[in-house]
């Protein structure tokens, strides 16, 4: 697999940055009652995890 083409930002970029912040607040609103009782150090990393999977997902999605 090209890493170079998996860590960079997609291309066009107002598309990528829609997708991931869609998948961002989508993934984040569906794991509240997980990451809500864990403090600020679970909800930082159910945010980073949010990014990462929203990036790979957005990725993938315009890449067909």
């Amino acid at each position: 697999m090209n890493l170079k083409w998996l860590l960079s930002a997609g291309e066009p970029r107002p598309r990528y940055v829609l997708l991931v912040a869609i998948g961002v607040v989508l993934m984040m609103s569906l794991t509240y009652p997980i990451w809500y009782p864990g403090g600020r150090g679970m909800a930082a990393f159910a945010a980073v995890i949010a990014v990462v999977l929203s990036h790979l997902s957005a990725k993938f999605v315009m890449r067909r």
